[in-house]
């Protein structure tokens, strides 16, 4: 066995940082999910707080409600711990997977880690400035810019990741909602063509909704609305498609189809009750209906 795995221009050594780098990827996303299991339930505890303290309760009620706030705190100060812990994972993994870039430049596995780490990092920019109402001015533009130059650069690892036919899919999946996202509509409907040419991809629904999204912004809604329910046929539960679905069906008027869909995209609980644009075309359909 010859001993070039320091040679960075060994594509073993690549591999090598590679999949170190996953490994902290791999970490840094199990942060954040216990993050959000943390302010799911951190969500839920204030909603009984609330509910006990408006029912006039008495001393035994009172101790759990201490109990309950005691828990919040708690679990306040472990995702205040998991934060850092997920920025130093992050930063790690981007660390290890530029070591494996010098070693190997063509090395697809890691253009596609880097593509996927650029894109959570873009969409953590731009739900900072959407949750932030009162940021406004400089500081809005910066996250703004930010994140459109995060996705920039996740776009380019994913073209060059693509060349493997192996993940060329996911990578033209995630180009298409890029493109959609910088207003390049016509370019992302061919990139979701490009991820339906392997007909057993796994995420076909996520390529028809990111399709029918671009449509819709095209104002094609004949063809918005056919893959939009394409999709749902493939994955009834992926509520992304059923709120654009709704969206579609508002812009043709259907305004009681509209208002099916935002419903039972909100009944679906975690994460589809998270996605604050259903609350707000809910609103605006209940509103033309007069049931306001």
């Amino acid at each position: 066995m010859s001993c070039h795995t320091s040679d960075p221009k060994d594509t073993r050594y690549a591999q090598k940082q590679y999949y170190l780098g996953n490994d902290y990827f791999e970490k840094y996303m199990e942060s954040l999910q216990k993050i959000e299991s943390l302010q799911i339930e951190n969500t839920r505890t204030e909603v009984e707080i609330a509910t006990t303290l408006q029912q006039h309760p008495d001393e035994q009620a009172l101790m759990d409600v201490r109990i309950k706030k005691q828990r919040i705190q708690k679990n306040t100060e472990t995702i205040r711990e998991e934060t850092e812990m997920s920025g130093r994972y992050i930063n790690a993994a981007l660390e290890e997977l530029k070591k494996s870039l010098v070693a190997d430049p063509a090395y697809s596995g890691t253009h596609f880690l880097l593509g996927l780490i650029y894109l959570k990092k873009a969409t953590s920019e731009l739900d900072i400035s959407t949750r932030m109402q009162c940021m406004t001015g400089e500081s809005l533009a910066e996250h703004r810019d930010s994140a459109n130059s995060l996705l920039t650069q996740a776009r380019r690892h994913f073209v060059k990741a693509a060349a493997d036919r192996q993940m060329a899919s996911k990578c033209h999946n995630n180009i298409a909602a890029i493109d959609i996202h910088f207003g390049n509509h016509e370019d992302a409907i061919s990139a979701a063509k490009m991820a339906l040419t392997d007909l057993v991809y796994q995420e076909g629904h996520v390529a028809r909704s990111n399709m029918g999204w671009a449509y819709f912004h095209l104002k094609k809604y004949e063809n918005a609305l056919s893959q939009l329910m394409q999709a749902l046929l493939m994955e009834g539960k992926y509520c992304v498609a059923r709120y654009r679905l709704g969206r579609v069906y508002m812009e043709q008027d259907r305004t009681e189809e509209a208002i099916a869909e935002f419903e039972k995209t909100l009944r679906q609980g975690h994460p589809c009750n998270s996605i604050q644009e259903v609350y707000l075309y809910l609103g605006l359909s209940y509103i033309k209906v007069n049931r306001a």
